[in-house]
């Protein structure tokens, strides 16, 4: 969800603060910018005068955009060194909050207890005559969000409260 804000002077996107149920590294990011200008990975590390291996583990997450790395994107794809420590500031929160709330989240019949990552990410089937359906148990924090989303898809979302 993001809408553009244009002003006399300048537009921008703004992002709003719905939860994120994945967290996307600016190297990901980085590696489909690449891609779509046609632009291969050691070329444009000489280019900028990093490491290929260094870049590598920045396009698949294990390496993170410092300043000076940031400057580096910055001079050569033209695109702003404050974008892209924005990206990892993005990340790194959004990794946060999906550990807090994975760490919060509670099972089903089996009391308050921090749900594995396993069973936030693989809905259990379930058949409803004719239809599959999935079964999951969210925040009810995410439910508003859970609500549009299944709006836009198409979804129908069977409401089962259930008070731990």
């Amino acid at each position: 969800m993001k809408r553009i804000m244009e002003t006399k002077n300048e537009t921008g996107v703004v992002l709003n603060d719905s939860p994120s149920f994945y967290a996307v590294h600016p190297g990901s990011i980085l590696g489909e910018e690449l891609k779509s200008r046609g632009i291969k990975h050691k070329d444009f590390a000489r280019t900028i005068g990093m490491e290929a291996s260094h870049l590598s583990a920045l396009i698949h997450g294990t390496r993170n955009v410092s300043a000076g790395i940031a400057s580096r994107l910055e001079a050569g794809l033209g695109i702003p060194a404050s974008l892209w420590l924005n990206l990892q500031s993005q990340y790194n929160l959004d990794k946060q909050r999906l550990e807090t709330r994975r760490l919060s989240a509670k099972v089903d019949g089996y009391g308050a207890k921090p749900a594995s990552a396993s069973f936030l990410s693989e809905p259990k089937p379930t058949s409803f005559g004719d239809r599959n359906a999935f079964r999951i148990t969210i925040p009810s924090s995410d439910y508003e969000f859970l609500k549009k989303l299944s709006e836009g898809m198409g979804w129908e979302i069977s409401e089962e409260h259930t008070s731990i």
